[in-house]
C-alpha cells in the first residue's frame, strides 16, 4: 500500500499500451523510465511544451492539498492518458529525502509502434 507524501515524485514509470486499428484488444504492457522535470506554480508554462516534435510531455501533478490524488495530463495528441497507479516503491525507505511511492502513469497510444515509446 502506497503511504501519503507531501514530497514530489521521484519513481516514476510509464505503463505503454498500444490499440491496434480495427480492435478494442490492448497489446501486452511496456514499462518505460521516463525523464523528470520538476515544475513548480511559478515557473513559466512554456517549460512545459515540447522541445521538438517527437518530444511527449506527460504532466503529472502532485499537488501537495491533496497528495494521495494525483492527476496526469498530456500536451501530446499521440497519447491518452487514463490514470496513474500509485504503489510502494520497491526498497525505498521513508527515511529518504525522496517519496517512497512509484507512481506508474498509464499511457495508450493509437496504431502506433510501441518501440519508438521505450527508452
Amino acid at each position: 500500500m502506497a503511504s501519503t507524501s507531501s514530497r514530489p515524485p521521484y519513481y516514476v514509470l510509464a505503463s505503454h499500451n498500444t490499440l491496434r486499428p480495427g480492435t478494442s484488444a490492448q497489446a501486452s504492457s511496456i514499462l518505460g523510465h521516463v525523464d523528470i522535470q520538476y515544475h513548480h506554480a511559478d515557473d513559466s508554462p512554456l517549460s512545459l511544451l515540447p522541445g521538438h516534435p517527437d518530444e511527449h510531455v506527460f504532466v503529472l501533478y502532485h499537488g501537495p492539498d491533496n497528495p494521495a490524488a494525483p492527476t496526469i495530463k498530456s500536451t501530446s495528441s499521440q497519447f491518452t492518458l487514463s490514470g496513474v497507479k500509485v504503489s510502494q516503491a520497491p526498497g525505498a525507505s521513508m527515511d529518504e529525502d525522496k517519496s517512497p511511492n512509484m507512481y506508474v502513469l498509464q499511457v495508450t497510444s493509437i496504431g502506433a509502434d510501441p518501440s519508438q515509446y521505450a527508452s
